[in-house]
């Protein structure tokens, strides 16, 4: 009486491979939408006054896995002045150019897609400098925790 594989070794791996994608993007979900949540919440007096809204609603991030968006986050903010454009397109638009240059791989995208944020960033204002901070502490220790949940994961 032998042993009995269940399921052949490619299907295991192919099993596992789907595995660890879900979890590399989950990860990665949540670090985009811990920082989509932390550049939409950073005040006036040390952001930018948004008075259409356009600038918060550009700002947002896509996954992108092998070239295919796996997931993303932009949303429409409004401003106490009517708007001129759709600033969630844009940042949208921004983010999927910006994808066309990670055809493999794992990518986390982060923009704040109007034309005019640099501009605003230039002035000393805080559109996404702190971000990109948090960004640089949070993804080291979440490919760590990454890393140990992959480890226990079983063929």
């Amino acid at each position: 009486m032998g042993i009995k594989a269940k399921g052949s070794y490619k299907t295991r791996l192919r099993d596992l491979k789907k595995k660890v994608d879900e979890a590399i993007i989950l990860r990665l979900s949540k670090v985009g939408e811990e920082l989509v949540n932390y550049a939409r919440s950073i005040p006036p007096e040390l952001g930018y006054n948004d008075q259409t809204g356009n600038l918060r609603s550009s700002t947002g991030y896509i996954i992108v896995y092998n070239g295919n968006v796996a997931t993303r986050d932009f949303a429409s903010v409004s401003g106490h002045k009517p708007k001129p454009v759709d600033g969630k397109t844009i940042g949208e638009n921004h983010a999927l150019n910006l994808s066309k240059n990670h055809s493999s791989g794992y990518a986390l995208i982060f923009v704040a897609g109007m034309e005019y944020a640099y501009a605003v960033e230039s002035r000393g204002r805080d559109v996404l400098t702190t971000t990109e901070y948090q960004a640089n502490e949070k993804l080291p220790r979440e490919l760590e925790k990454l890393k140990e949940q992959i480890k226990k994961m079983k063929l």
